[in-house]
């Protein structure tokens, strides 16, 4: 399995700083946080339907939305 950092395969996690394991996660977390809003903000648009106090969408739907986004 190659490094998630620097993406060699002889390469591990551990055999970075703690400065460049901090930096890719803040990275990597200002990406996650990004793409969950954009995805959460276009399912939010889909259309539905109620039933009772919850709001149904179609999955195709929600997996389109996803499947866009990447």
């Amino acid at each position: 399995m190659d490094c998630e950092i620097c993406g060699r395969g002889n390469c591990t996690r551990s055999f970075h700083s703690l400065e460049a394991q901090e930096e890719f996660d803040n990275v990597v977390d200002n990406i996650k946080e990004n793409a969950r809003n954009v995805i959460t903000n276009r399912v939010n648009r889909i259309d539905g339907h109620y039933h009772g106090d919850n709001y149904y969408v179609k999955l195709d739907a929600v997996i389109k939305v996803i499947e866009d986004y990447y």
